[in-house]
């Protein structure tokens, strides 16, 4: 027994007789009436009894006209729930943020949920190097993140530019008692370091900064965990060199952050995607989402 048989056994109770039955499926009356046949001697049971001009289900017909209802039913639905996958309505979306992109996920997912909202989202949190490996190996279809050092793996879609600052503790502001800092006065302070992530250059920027200047920075501690490095700053056991967009607000009371002065440049938060690689429709409607 097959969906087919089901759906043949179905459509004649529904129509009350082969012929009309024979006449919505497109088919002749005799291998309608064979496909009947069939059934029956694989269930071993009469399904219709049959008189000249009428006739009438068997309690096995019965029995399985109600689980055919059941069963074509379910298949209708599956096929439904394929093809809202396949269009990208419904389904899951697996997407990476790294902290420097933490505050524009929020808006992104609020804007996508309006158009998807059937869509169920799961988001990795970690460093760079972490959600690059997750995209190497397709645990997730696309990251919020910093630009790799090697672009040539990965489509990418820049956000908003984001400026370095320098972030302080809050009882050092107080006696810094200026709105900005150049590198020189920064370096006058313990130095909190973003650790080094293999494929990224944010740390080896950072030193960079420092050395065309002719300074050599006062390290005195390496973290690849921002919020650690930050609860550290609160701490007042050094200063850190940041993006701008790494700054929580919930240090807000006992941080401050500086512009600095004289460094013009700049990280690049992107959506970062495999090359070659075919994406579900669902994620190029997030990223439709962004403007």
């Amino acid at each position: 027994m097959d969906i087919r048989q089901l759906k043949y056994f179905k459509t004649i109770v529904d129509e009350g007789n082969i012929t009309h039955a024979a006449e919505k499926l497109h088919m002749a009356q005799p291998p309608l009436s064979q496909q009947l046949k069939k059934l029956e001697q694989e269930l071993k049971t009469t399904l219709i009894k049959r008189y000249k001009s009428e006739w009438e289900l068997t309690e096995t017909g019965i029995t399985l006209y109600r689980h055919a209802n059941q069963i074509l039913s379910a298949m209708d639905y599956i096929e439904q729930e394929i093809r809202d996958i396949e269009d990208g309505v419904k389904g899951s979306l697996s997407i990476g943020i790294s902290s420097s992109c933490a505050k524009y996920l929020p808006k992104i997912i609020y804007a996508y949920r309006k158009n998807y909202p059937n869509v169920f989202i799961h988001v990795y949190k970690g460093d760079s190097s972490y959600l690059e490996n997750l995209l190497v190996n397709r645990k997730i279809e696309l990251a919020l993140m910093l630009l790799p050092s090697n672009l040539l793996p990965y489509e990418v879609k820049r956000l908003k530019p984001e400026p370095f600052t320098v972030v302080m503790p809050a009882k050092w502001y107080e006696k810094f008692n200026k709105t900005s800092i150049t590198l020189k006065e920064a370096n006058d302070f313990p130095i909190l370091m973003l650790g080094s992530m293999e494929g990224f250059s944010l740390h080896e920027n950072i030193l960079n900064f420092f050395s065309e200047k002719q300074l050599v920075p006062n390290i005195v501690l390496e973290c690849k965990d921002i919020f650690s490095i930050l609860n550290f700053v609160s701490e007042e056991i050094g200063i850190a060199i940041l993006p701008r967009s790494e700054v929580y607000e919930i240090f807000n009371n006992k941080i401050k952050t500086l512009p600095i002065n004289d460094l013009v440049q700049f990280v690049q938060p992107s959506i970062v995607l495999l090359k070659n690689v075919q994406h579900s429709k669902a994620a190029h409607y997030f990223l439709n989402t962004i403007v």
